[in-house]
């Protein structure tokens, strides 16, 4: 017995899913590193790209609202809020009204403000697991300013690309939170816990450390993953993982994507930028669900706060997949009743 406990032992540390992460994820920086060394001035111009892309797109947007809305939440604004819709979120995503205002602000600024607004309030006591669970589907969202400004009136040189995918990524997420609004009980007790009263002077300055902390936070991870997928693009990695979805177009006689795809499944921004490049209402429909998907960069900064509210990784992932699924049947189904061209 005490031998075959011994040998359990060892196949139990042989197989530790913790140790082969770790070990995989040691080969591939050591790997990146080598070749971050092989041409360092290359390498060096990735970054200044994504930092650009940061500072000139994301940033101007980003940081106002991650501000105010933090200022909001300190405030006690979300009671108020909760009130005026308690009876429409809970009849629609089985939600309190708290969740009205979340969806609001998340549909106005963009990734990764919901994320960050769920945790605010799960970390304010005004909002619980469960709650927040459902919140995620419905509340992660990207923004106008993103969507009709940069890919549709940039990318598609056309506003009312922008326009349509906008309104499909919205209404998709409707759906997504209505499908996992779960089962519905009746509640004895609808009102918002009352938080201790904090002293207001030095909200301000605590806020403004706080935006900063977190707005940092999401500048490191468009710079990291842009250089990234400089590497990937470069060492040739890309052409292997997207050579499947390059011959399933071939085969279907269809204008090949796979590029826009696959770079947007790994960064937005890039990969909607690739895909503008095919003016056709498939490259539209596939751009509106990377946006959904919102790409690993954008899942990984939301996962930094939701983890915080006990929400798994894979559960976010899934949910972003609905409302990918959902956001590009919806923009066909518009594209071939409005033409966009």
């Amino acid at each position: 017995m005490t031998t075959n406990k011994l040998m359990t032992i060892k196949k139990k540390r042989l197989l530790s899913k913790d140790d082969c992460f770790c070990l995989c994820l040691s080969i591939t920086l050591i790997i990146a590193i080598a070749i971050l060394l092989s041409n360092p001035k290359k390498y060096n111009a990735s970054i200044l790209q994504g930092l650009n892309l940061f500072i000139t797109c994301v940033l101007p947007g980003l940081f106002p609202f991650m501000f105010f809305t933090k200022l909001l939440t300190s405030l006690g604004f979300v009671q108020k809020i909760s009130i005026k819709f308690s009876k429409i979120t809970k009849f629609i995503f089985n939600t309190s009204g708290i969740s009205a205002y979340v969806f609001i602000i998340s549909i106005l600024s963009g990734y990764p403000i919901g994320a960050k607004m769920i945790y605010d309030l799960y970390s304010s006591d005004y909002i619980t697991h469960n709650d927040a669970k459902k919140m995620v589907t419905f509340c992660t969202t990207s923004g106008p300013i993103f969507i009709i400004g940069t890919v549709g009136s940039i990318m598609f040189n056309s506003p009312k690309i922008g326009i349509i995918i906008y309104f499909c990524h919205i209404l998709s997420s409707i759906m997504c939170g209505i499908i996992f609004s779960g089962k519905r009980k009746k509640s004895s007790n609808n009102t918002l816990p009352q938080l201790m009263n904090k002293s207001h002077d030095n909200l301000f300055a605590s806020t403004m450390q706080d935006t900063v902390n977190n707005i940092l936070l999401v500048g490191a991870y468009i710079t990291i993953f842009f250089l990234f997928a400089d590497i990937i693009f470069e060492t040739g990695i890309f052409n292997i993982l997207s050579l499947p979805l390059h011959n399933f177009f071939n085969l279907i006689n269809i204008p090949d994507l796979s590029n826009g795809i696959l770079s947007g499944i790994l960064e937005v921004t890039r990969g909607t930028k690739i895909l503008a490049q095919n003016q056709s209402i498939l490259s539209i429909c596939f751009a509106a669900a990377i946006i959904s998907f919102s790409g690993i960069s954008i899942i990984l900064q939301s996962m930094a706060y939701l983890k915080k509210c006990k929400i798994k990784a894979r559960y976010f992932i899934f949910v972003k997949l609905v409302h990918s699924i959902l956001c590009f049947i919806l923009c066909f189904a518009f594209c071939k009743l409005i033409n966009p061209f």
